[in-house]
């Protein structure tokens, strides 16, 4: 079990009751019941050439809201680093040293629409995550109308540095921590997604994650099936 206690922090539009517990450590492969995902249903591990091509792309995009934020033309890019997100990945890196970097609430709302959120949980299988997306963009027909995508659950591989879920997936090496410049006076800690259809998408982090108790009862039964756990250590 991990001694050290968590204070559960709000994430972006998902609140958690106020309260502190202490995260518990997750069973070993093989001594649960906790379904495990497919291998053959999630996507197929980025090459090393298509890696770097996204790296590449994901740079230009960081960069490009960085030169924007400078010219004024957008502002709020990301959030400083939240310290409760640091010590619930290093609470994890214990247990599970491959999951622990992509864990936390990831958002992308400093610019033009669509947003973007997406919340990795820690799972009782190790090298398993559980996913919480959503989307929000205007719609075609009323000016300033925003609606909100239903929320997608999926269960994601960690392995050899690459997360893989059924329609999405990442690498460690599309974590790029920017430090604080002129124009963004705080540390900012971005996530690149490649979509399975070849979409790159990118985030900011903000909280631990945590879950919204107003979520649908179907949500929560299958984050209680793979036993996915928040910051509050509940699951």
């Amino acid at each position: 079990m991990i001694n050290q206690w968590i204070f559960p922090a709000l994430a972006f539009g998902l609140g958690t009751a106020a309260c502190v517990v202490p995260v518990e450590e997750p069973a070993v492969p093989g001594r649960s019941e906790t379904p495990t995902v497919d291998p053959a249903l999630v996507l197929p591990p980025l090459s090393a050439e298509a890696l770097q091509q996204r790296e590449a792309e994901l740079q230009i995009y960081i960069q490009s809201d960085l030169d924007l934020a400078g010219l004024g033309k957008i502002s709020g890019v990301g959030q400083p680093i939240s310290l409760e997100l640091a010590q619930f990945r290093q609470d994890w890196a214990a247990v599970d040293s491959e999951i622990a970097p992509f864990l936390g609430t990831w958002v992308r709302d400093w610019n033009l629409m669509p947003h973007d959120f997406l919340t990795i949980f820690p799972s009782a299988v190790l090298g398993q995550v559980c996913l919480v997306r959503y989307r929000q963009t205007e719609t075609e027909t009323v000016p300033f109308e925003i609606i909100t995508t239903p929320l997608e659950f999926s269960v994601a591989l960690v392995e050899d540095e690459q997360l893989r879920g059924p329609d999405m997936q990442t690498a460690q090496s599309l974590i790029r921590p920017t430090p604080a410049s002129a124009y963004v006076p705080y540390d900012v800690e971005f996530l690149g997604t490649v979509e399975a259809s070849g979409e790159l998408r990118h985030y900011a982090a903000q909280q631990p994650p945590a879950f919204d108790p107003t979520w649908e009862a179907d949500l929560k039964q299958k984050l209680d099936a793979f036993q996915c756990q928040d910051s509050a250590g509940t699951q």
